[in-house]
């Protein structure tokens, strides 16, 4: 394969792009339906790649192996039934049959021993491909026996001017070799993370939440499971700060610990194996903002049960007021940013608010408890989140102006 990759023309592609993925045989010794069924994060490889192709505009997907006897297509019948897939997707096991469907879905062949990435599919397929990662060139339609079946990894660019381009994906992501499932895996795991996240959240939390990952991974538990596994830990947190104690408020600040490490882990989840929903985003929010007014609110009532002192209650209740009207004024941005769509389409730096608007707080909390220094934290949340809310109105308002 040469390394001039030429790019397809942007201005004929639009959002109704077809594709088909091109599935090699393995190696004779090698069972292909094992092969491809193999999973990766949780999710079968062909799944995988049908999925990404799907979520980066691919509308029309068809799926080709050289099958003369049908017997394969039997065996992935139940992973192409999979409800997130497009309905009736075909399955094409010959040459002939492949021309004919190309004839009608002027397409895109993408190497089904590669792991693809959505973004860079996307960026191929719309109109800024010039500048995509993904590299792909022009073949000639009727080389197609030639090209794929008698030698498919040498698979050469052809002359400009046909309408049908071969992705073979990236080297890296090339599958040869059963090791390479579990490299690619990991490589997936660790990528899991958000690209907003503190260096807090990067050093302290992400390493912890992965762990999680891999042990939810491959089990049923859905992330939204996860996300209300989470919100239990972050009530009964909350519990325990109003209780007062020494010996309370250290637990239950543990326990806000473990509950933000699995609350990283149903966002992984869901990017892992594809499960992200707007249920999902807006689940994720709101538990995560009930639970801090719940915890500020009782933090503030255990310091006063302990102390007598009632400036507690109203600090307790200012960090709480704080929290809400922050909830209220960046949910609505957060949930638009978190979207599949808005991760995909529009990546963006993000804004100073969303920066902060984090739960790396909960360290700071933890050091405070072992030491004993309650009253001083919810001071420091009293004004920290009023400040953080004041911005926030300040941004609105100043947008609005300038609008």
């Amino acid at each position: 394969m040469t390394e001039n990759h030429k790019q397809p023309d942007s201005g004929t592609q639009d959002e109704n792009s077809s594709g088909v993925l091109f599935l090699k045989n393995p190696g004779e010794t090698v069972n292909s339906v094992e092969w491809y069924s193999s999973k990766i994060t949780g999710v079968p490889f062909l799944l995988r790649n049908l999925l990404t192709l799907q979520r980066a505009g691919i509308k029309t997907l068809a799926v080709f192996m050289e099958d003369p006897h049908g017997d394969i297509e039997k065996s992935f019948e139940k992973l192409l039934r999979d409800s997130r897939l497009p309905k009736n997707i075909p399955w094409i096991n010959n040459i002939p049959q492949l021309k004919e469907w190309i004839q009608k879905n002027p397409a895109y062949i993408f190497n089904g021993s590669a792991l693809h990435n959505k973004k860079e599919i996307y960026s191929l397929i719309h109109s800024h491909s010039k500048n995509a990662k993904a590299p792909a060139f022009p073949i000639n339609p009727e080389k197609l026996d030639e090209l794929l079946l008698d030698n498919p990894t040498t698979i050469q660019p052809q002359q400009a001017g046909y309408s049908l381009y071969y992705v073979p994906g990236g080297k890296e992501e090339e599958i040869q070799k059963p090791e390479d499932f579990k490299r690619l895996h990991e490589a997936l795991v660790g990528g899991s993370g958000l690209s907003h996240d503190s260096p807090i959240t990067r050093i302290l939390s992400r390493p912890a939440s992965r762990l999680l990952t891999r042990m939810f991974l491959n089990t049923p538990i859905s992330p939204n499971q996860i996300t209300l596994m989470s919100f239990f830990f972050g009530l009964v947190s909350a519990f325990l700060f109003l209780q007062g104690s020494y010996g309370t408020s250290v637990i239950a600040a543990m326990l806000l610990v473990l509950s933000t490490w699995v609350d990283g882990a149903d966002g992984e989840i869901a990017r892992l194996k594809f499960m992200e929903t707007d249920i999902g985003k807006k689940l994720d929010i709101y538990c995560d903002n009930i639970i801090h007014f719940l915890v500020f609110t009782a933090i503030g009532c255990g310091v006063y049960f302990k102390t007598g002192e009632s400036i507690f209650l109203y600090l307790g209740g200012l960090a709480g007021l704080g929290g809400l009207t922050s909830f209220f004024l960046l949910s609505p941005i957060l949930l638009e940013k978190r979207s599949p769509n808005s991760q995909l389409f529009h990546i963006s730096e993000p804004e100073l608010a969303e920066k902060f608007a984090n739960r790396d707080f909960i360290h700071f909390l933890l050091l405070v408890a072992v030491v004993d220094q309650m009253g001083i934290f919810i001071a420091v949340a009293a004004v920290g989140a009023n400040l953080f809310a004041g911005y926030l109105v300040y941004s609105r308002l100043l947008k609005l102006r300038t609008a």
